[in-house]
This record gives C-alpha cells, sequence and structure tokens, in this order.
C-alpha cells in the first residue's frame, strides 16, 4: 500500500498512559527493499506416473521392460525451457559467538580504514542511556555518563518520553564534566498521538514534542530522534488518510520551529509493524520525508527494527541515501551485538556505499536495568544481560562497530 494514501478508517486504541512514574520515563528510541522477482514457471512440473500395471493373478511383472515413465522417448520431453532465478543472497550463518565477530571485524582492511580516514571525519559512536540506568537523577546521570566516556563513547543519548523529569543544568554539567556529546529520543503515547485523528489528542502529542525539543536544545543535543510522528505501540489498523496528514504537519511544524531556535536535526526513527503502523520500512519513510520537506528532518534506521521489517539491509540504507542522519545498532533480541542474527555486514557495506558519516548509537535494554513499567512498553520479558554485565557489554559493542567500520572503510 502507498504509505502516503492510508486506508481512511478510525484507528486509534483508546488512550493508554503509562503504568506509573518514574524519574525517567522513555519510549525507546530504538530506535529500498529489493522487490522480489516473480517466478514465470513456463511448462508445468512433471509428475512421475507410480502407479503400477494391475496384473493377471499369479502373473510376476516382467524385468525386463522399465518402468512406463522411463520409457518415454526424448522427443515427449517439452521443449520448451524454464528460466533459473539467481539464488537469493543468504545471510551467512559464519559468526557463531560475538567474541568470533568481534576479531573477524577488528582484523579485517587496514587498507580500508585508511581511505576513509584519509576522506574525512568518521562517525561518533553514542550508546543509549537506558544501557546504563533506568532513571535520571544526579547519581544516574553522572554515573551514566563516567560510564560512557570510558568505554570510549563519544555520545549519550537520553530518553525523554517525560521532559520534565530531566534536569536541564544537572545534565549540562555531567556532560561537561566528561567531555560528552548528547542526543535525545523518544516515542509518543496513544493519548499524545500526533497521527490521531482527534485534535486534541493531536495537540497534546505537539506539546509534548515542543517540551521535549527545549530540553533537547537545553543541553545541547545535537539530534532529536525517535517516534515522533506517532504513538509507541501496536495499532489494530493501518494509518487514516487524515491521520497521515496530521503527523506530516506535526513534524513538519516541529522542524521549523527547531530551525529557528537550533541546530537540533530531527531523527524520524523507522520501526516495526508492532510499534508503529505509519513508518516501518525506509522506501515509507522516505515517502513521509518528501512529504515534510523539511532539511533538518532525516531517517532514522535502527537494525533491530529493519532486521524484521527489510528485505536487505544494505539496501534500506541506499534507498535513504543522503537523506539517512542517525542509526541504532541493535541485536535481534536487544541483546549483546554479534550474540543474534542481525547481519551488521549488509548494514555497514550499505552505510559504506553512501559515505556516511553520522551517529551510530548502540542500543540494549535488559529488565535489569530499565523500569518495570517501561519494560512491558518495551516488551522485555526477559534480561538478555545483567546488571553487572552493562560495561563489558557496551565495551564489546564497540569494538565490534569499530571492527565493521574498519572492514568496510568507514573510518
Amino acid at each position: 500500500a502507498d504509505p502516503r494514501h492510508p486506508i481512511d478508517t478510525d484507528t486509534r486504541p483508546p488512550s493508554a498512559p503509562l503504568a506509573r512514574s518514574v524519574s525517567i520515563r522513555v519510549a525507546s528510541t530504538m530506535s529500498a527493499p529489493f522487490a522480489r522477482a516473480s517466478a514465470s514457471i513456463a511448462t508445468p512440473p512433471r509428475i512421475h506416473d507410480t502407479r503400477r500395471e494391475r496384473l493377471p493373478r499369479g502373473a510376476r511383472p516382467r524385468r525386463d521392460v522399465a518402468p512406463t515413465s522411463w520409457a518415454k522417448s526424448e522427443s515427449a520431453i517439452p521443449t520448451t525451457k524454464t528460466t533459473r532465478l539467481p539464488a537469493p543472497t543468504v545471510h551467512p550463518a559464519s559468526v557463531p559467538t560475538r567474541a568470533h565477530l568481534i576479531r573477524g571485524a577488528a582484523a579485517s582492511s587496514a587498507a580500508a580504514s585508511s581511505a576513509a580516514a584519509s576522506s574525512g571525519e568518521s562517525s561518533p559512536l553514542g550508546v543509549h542511556a537506558l544501557v546504563w540506568t533506568g532513571g535520571w537523577s544526579a547519581a544516574d546521570a553522572n554515573d551514566a555518563c563516567a560510564r560512557t566516556a570510558a568505554a570510549g563513547y563519544d555520545i549519550i543519548e537520553i530518553p525523554l518520553l517525560n521532559p520534565r523529569a530531566v534536569d536541564v543544568e544537572m545534565t549540562r554539567n555531567a556532560l561537561g564534566t566528561h567531555g560528552l556529546r548528547v542526543a535525545t529520543s523518544l516515542g509518543l503515547s496513544f493519548d499524545a498521538d500526533v497521527s490521531s485523528d482527534d485534535a486534541s489528542c493531536v495537540a497534546r502529542g505537539n506539546a509534548l514534542l515542543d517540551e521535549a525539543l527545549d530540553v533537547s536544545v537545553g543541553i545541547g543535543a545535537t539530534h532529536m530522534c525517535g517516534i515522533l510522528y506517532s504513538a509507541l505501540g501496536k495499532y489494530p489498523r493501518r494509518a487514516t488518510s487524515r491521520g497521515y496528514r496530521n503527523a506530516v504537519a506535526a513534524i513538519k511544524r516541529l522542524a521549523k520551529r527547531a530551525a529557528e531556535r537550533s541546530d537540533v536535526t530531527l531523527g524520524l526513527e523507522v520501526v516495526n509493524r508492532y510499534e508503529t503502523n505509519l513508518l516501518n520500512t525506509a522506501t515509507q519513510a522516505m515517502a513521509f520525508l518528501n512529504d515534510v520537506d523539511e532539511p533538518n528532518v532525516v531517517i532514522h534506521l535502527d537494525t533491530y527494527h529493519m532486521n524484521i521489517e527489510e528485505r536487505s539491509l544494505e539496501a534500506a540504507v541506499l534507498e535513504c541515501g543522503d537523506r539517512l542522519g542517525y542509526v541504532h545498532v541493535g541485536e535481534s533480541d536487544r541483546g549483546a551485538l554479534g550474540s543474534g542474527n542481525v547481519d551488521f555486514d549488509s548494514l555497514f557495506r550499505g552505510l559504506a556505499r553512501v559515505h556516511y558519516r553520522g551517529p551510530i548509537t548502540f542500543e540494549s535494554f535488559s529488565g535489569d536495568v530499565v523500569s518495570p513499567d517501561l519494560s512491558d512498553v518495551l516488551c522485555i520479558w526477559r534480561n538478555p544481560w545483567g546488571f553487572e554485565q552493562r560495561d563489558e557489554l557496551a565495551s564489546d559493542a564497540r569494538s565490534l562497530v569499530l571492527g565493521m567500520m574498519d572492514k568496510h572503510g568507514l573510518r
């Protein structure tokens, strides 16, 4: 279906606010597929006749005559040729462990790395704050910033589901102390959904986006990303035409406001069908971005979601081209990079081909860190890693990303 002309039906579920307040509540920023060729069969498949000839009682079958299907002459075989489709590219299952993937990536192509370094600055690397903490008190913020810097990252991404819960001055001080850049992210709730048909719901969504932008500007963020265009959650139906237009208008308004007062870039995160009904693929995101038509709005891709919705990670990156402005690297189970089935080689091949130099941020969630109510929103029903593994998790992820960047000539 054309994402610009959705089915015009009312799709919105009733208001679904989060269960209870926490020091910071977050909707994750979680964070051109090839068309499949149709197979044309020139001739129907030949079905061998395996039925045996009925013989008179007591008679034995002759062994000097081949079965009927074998005895047919060459002239009986259809001469029309069928066209064999090329075998699809299969993601090789050659990465059994995270350590194996990290070592293999780090050991590859020093020459390609040198070539990329000579072409300009490479992508800054970030880590999502939910890798470290489920809150944002002064102690939480300083600990998260200290661990981010110690792990060698340039950026920390701070979630802003409730912007008022973030102390701007305290956050700026924590970032400055540890020499970090910052990005922010959020997802809207169903009672503040800018893709709703309900004008009052859209108004609440616009107000929340304005508050998040104010905080982002206040703490010096370079990017404000996530599901800015709809609620974070499972919709029962497609978006309506009115809802789509409302979402476009909301992002266009927000982009103009951001441009008037800051250099904040807005990143529209493409997420899977269970978390929005609006932008599930790079193709849909490009159409939406063209409708918004503002220079400070970019596409935000996330490998966790791409692994569900895209036929090829590389093709999705190529579809976005220079409109791609923010990337999340996350594993298929939300756990440690390299432990699942995400094809990171495909992603980084695409990033190299479009000469991507924007942020690459690691995102992973565990119930050992994320608050219970947010765990429900993000459907984190198990813990892929433990609280005491946070530092190792982040360090290994950075090593894998740097290895991939070296392998594909991105630094």
